[in-house]
């Protein structure tokens, strides 16, 4: 009896993770972006202009055409706190204990965030963490 229900429990224990690898809240995200500063404490994304039409409009005004983005304070907390090591719901908790917004309403848009940075390339997925490795108290 005493090895089939250490047998059961290493089985949950590997459901548990299979299924952990399909929570995106637990993945830790990394910055691939590197081109960014920090102006009047928020990050400026800047971005080099390849399009050739956009180049053109620049020579003509006699201007560098320029590509950046300027995030708000909780996409700033959200980009200095990706550093390849904390999880989505990680950062989500830390930045809770910042504000004083709802966990559930921080943790959603902290996903649409990076989700959407995401897409455009600017951070990939390092790995994803087990639930063990995860402190789940706020």
């Amino acid at each position: 009896m005493h090895k089939s229900s250490k047998k059961n429990k290493e089985i949950k224990r590997e459901n548990r993770q299979d299924k952990d690898k399909y929570n995106f809240i637990l993945y830790v995200p990394e910055v691939t972006h590197d081109d960014w500063k920090i102006v009047n404490g928020k990050v400026l994304l800047n971005f080099k202009v390849v399009n050739p039409m956009t180049r053109f409009a620049g020579f003509l005004a006699k201007k560098e055409p320029i590509r950046d983005m300027l995030f708000d304070d909780m996409c700033t907390s959200a980009w200095l706190l990706i550093d390849g090591e904390r999880s989505i719901y990680e950062i989500a908790k830390i930045q809770f204990k910042m504000g004083d917004d709802d966990f559930k309403d921080d943790l959603r848009r902290l996903a649409v965030f990076i989700k959407y940075i995401s897409k455009q390339g600017w951070v990939k997925y390092k790995r994803v963490k087990n639930r063990e490795e995860i402190k789940y108290s706020l």
